[in-house]
């Protein structure tokens, strides 16, 4: 364990960017033009156009076919909402300010929707100057005297987590945001104890069924990870620190009843490769280097050990559930390489078509605690790509049998040749069973989530929640499918006469 000075240093700006990056204040933004000029011909660019307004107030909805009158609550989405200002744009599409969206649904089935920026210190930081500060996960230009640690570029832009009264935005290389549920207004950063003060929390916090709340942060230049939990009813975290060399990005873990497992794929942060750098540019893909299975004690964390597996980039896993003999399952999305975070992504907020993108597959892990073993197996569904996987929540930490995932079926070129998925699928993670819905063309869904029905206990008793973006008719729309026999099938959708920016992650909170 390290000292209260050590812990305290690890939320030094030093894993964040490069500070002796040059200043282009007088420049032209090539990044801006290049976009703009190639809008008009490529509409699906609407996609990452972004919005300008702080708030967009709240809107009715228009509504169409049957609304469940049981479904109550609000669907909050997070994800990058404001991409460029004043002539100026982010190089990747992670870096775009975040923006909370709320899609809320009452007892009379009325859905209406409201958005608003996360105001950052970074937001606030480039209002006051008039302009789009660039520096950040992807972006680099701006010379950062004025940056002081971490939650100086937190953006707040990937997910959500619901915290007793509040909603937390949460980023990667930070503090979370908090979020006032009703009117989206920030207010302030999260800050449980002087300790755990600036220390990473990451985007893809692990809840258990009783409440207790697990992540992780990674610090790369100290070669660190964070793990937090956090006890139902107790403010003040208990934290750990594992050290960990070469450091990569790990963006999402596992927990079980006894175990988290923290998947580090072979992107080694390796900073003294350029000048002029941003904070992705400071990693090196190996492939002939494995991927690190780090499986960690619950009850002691510094207690933990490494199984290796082939060179794959994953961004996203399901839920794990560990059996009576000591073996580990869970599901993710394994990609050859991270081309398309480190190149696709960039390429896009550019206007330009991504040349070449790894797509990714389902596939099962299985880690044996006790032999400190591993493999890895496909699902052969016939799927071009899939991402965005969501379970019954119910089953956190136990046996689940069926996952909710956005997917591609290669029947719409236009949308994989983009990088982008056209359908949302239900799969049997026991016997592969696929079924699947596939959206109209030019209409782009976000990530879905399975929201169980009042009182039931089964996973197939419930509703699948998600947004598409019709960047044609610009327009976004609210879908609700209902299980029926294990297939999806919609039954009514809430229409919002704009086009929101593409989004990651959300959470369907209850009324209560």
């Amino acid at each position: 364990m390290l000292n209260r000075r050590e812990l305290l240093a690890l939320g030094s700006i030093g894993s964040v960017c490069n500070l002796s990056i040059p200043t282009r204040a007088n420049m032209t933004d090539p990044t801006f033009e290049s976009f703009h000029k190639n809008l008009s011909s490529r509409p699906w660019l609407r996609l990452y156009e972004g919005i300008s307004e702080e708030d967009t107030g709240v809107r009715q909805c228009a509504l169409e076919g049957d609304w469940p009158t049981d479904l109550v609550g609000a669907l909050f989405r997070n994800g990058p909402g404001r991409m460029e200002r004043a002539g100026r744009r982010y190089q990747h599409w992670f870096d775009g300010d975040g923006l909370i969206q709320k899609w809320s649904i009452d007892a009379r089935s009325n859905v209406t929707h409201h958005a608003r920026l996360v105001q950052t210190t970074k937001y606030l930081r480039d209002e006051s100057k008039g302009k789009l500060s660039l520096i950040g996960f992807g972006t680099t230009g701006d010379h950062t005297t004025d940056i002081t640690g971490p939650d100086s570029l937190n953006v707040g832009n990937i997910n959500l987590l619901p915290r007793e009264d509040e909603l937390w935005a949460l980023w990667e290389g930070g503090s979370a945001w908090r979020i006032e549920p009703e009117s989206l207004k920030t207010k302030g950063i999260v800050n449980l104890s002087t300790e755990s003060s600036g220390l990473p929390f990451s985007a893809h916090p692990r809840v258990e069924p009783n409440g207790t709340v697990w992540n992780f942060g990674y610090v790369s230049h100290l070669g660190a990870l964070v793990i937090w939990q956090l006890d139902p009813g107790v403010r003040e975290p208990k934290i750990s620190i594992v050290r960990r060399s070469p450091m990569t990005i790990p963006h999402d873990f596992v927990v079980t009843d006894k175990h988290l497992v923290i998947p580090l794929p072979p992107l080694h942060y390796e900073p003294n490769r350029a000048i002029e750098q941003s904070f992705i540019d400071m990693h090196v893909w190996h492939a002939d280097r494995s991927l690190d299975l780090l499986v960690l004690d619950k009850n002691d964390p510094e207690r933990n050990f490494v199984v290796e597996l082939p060179a794959q980039w994953l961004f996203h896993y399901s839920n794990a559930w560990e059996d009576q003999n000591g073996v580990i399952r869970f599901e993710g999305f394994r990609y050859d390489d991270p081309s398309l975070m480190t190149t696709a992504f960039s390429t896009v907020m550019r206007g330009e078509l991504p040349q070449s993108v790894s797509f990714s597959k389902l596939v099962q892990f299985r880690v044996d605690t006790k032999k400190h073993t591993a493999t890895v197996e496909v699902f052969e569904n016939g799927l071009a790509a899939c991402e965005f996987p969501s379970i019954d929540q119910r089953r956190s930490t136990s046996r689940h049998e069926w996952l909710t995932m956005l997917v591609n079926d290669s029947r719409s070129n236009s949308a994989i040749q983009l990088g982008l998925l056209n359908g949302v699928a239900r799969v049997n993670t026991t016997t592969g069973e696929v079924s699947r819905f596939t959206y109209p063309e030019q209409e782009i869904p976000e990530e879905h989530v399975f929201v169980p029905k009042p009182n039931s206990t089964n996973e197939t008793e419930g509703w699948i929640l998600g947004t598409s973006l019709d960047y044609n008719r610009e327009e976004t729309h609210l879908n609700v499918f209902e299980i029926r026999d294990t297939t999806p099938e919609p039954i009514a959708r809430a229409t919002l006469p704009r086009l929101m920016p593409l989004g990651l992650h959300g959470q369907f909170v209850t009324a209560t």
